[in-house]
């Protein structure tokens, strides 16, 4: 079952919203300011499930409103489920001096912007099928980012990365994270797998398999 896919790139955060032919599922929610387009483009879709691939407000801040708006569950990772029902603020890091910077401007959004807390309805776990929700495709753990960081991936081969990875200019581990060591054994699951396509949490889609370093 081929799965559609209509992406809403934004610059403060991706969303994306797979169709199968049962229904479908929105993968993350973008920010308030995005919120009525994504609810507008997304209100005649049947939607079963808004998954989050993981707690940070980029991905969450419109979970509540578009759950309300849809009438449909939300699902997070088990590690990030305290993010989202209790807006609990954990800090990331960075590597070298641009890894530091940028992980300092992600710390203070993190401390400084509304997270509309909900309390999930499901817990995703690895290997997850999403099929009951209309969709031909599985969860995939990837933590690093967030301890509790998830992607999708389809059966038609797109994976969804989350802030797994980022393609800002060019595809490459997230610049921030909670667990260095994960984030990148996380890449490196991703450049094993023998996807067609990845969508990330930032930047632009791109074809192929990754296999950067």
């Amino acid at each position: 079952m081929k799965n559609g896919i209509t992406a809403f790139i934004r610059s403060d955060g991706n969303a994306f919203l797979v169709s199968g032919q049962a229904g479908s599922i929105l993968i993350d929610t973008g920010t308030e300011k995005n919120r009525d387009n994504i609810k507008k483009a997304c209100m005649d879709k049947n939607v079963k499930l808004i998954l989050l691939t993981h707690g940070h407000f980029d991905h969450c801040q419109n979970a509540a409103y578009l759950a309300d708006a849809f009438q449909c569950p939300v699902g997070i990772g088990a590690e990030d489920a305290e993010l989202l029902e209790q807006g609990i603020q954990r800090r990331v890091c960075g590597k070298g001096i641009w890894g530091t910077v940028y992980a300092a401007a992600a710390n203070y959004n993190i401390t400084h912007k509304n997270m509309n807390c909900i309390r999930p309805d499901v817990i995703l776990k690895p290997d997850m099928s999403l099929t009951e929700y209309g969709v031909d495709g599985s969860v995939i753990a990837l933590p690093g980012h967030t301890k509790g960081s998830v992607g999708v991936l389809l059966a038609s081969g797109e994976l969804f990365a989350g802030d797994a990875m980022q393609s800002i200019g060019r595809p490459a581990r997230t610049w921030c994270f909670e667990d260095y060591e994960k984030a990148v054994l996380s890449v490196r699951r991703i450049q094993e797998l023998n996807v067609s396509r990845i969508y990330y949490g930032h930047g632009k889609d791109t074809s192929g398999p990754y296999a950067g370093v």
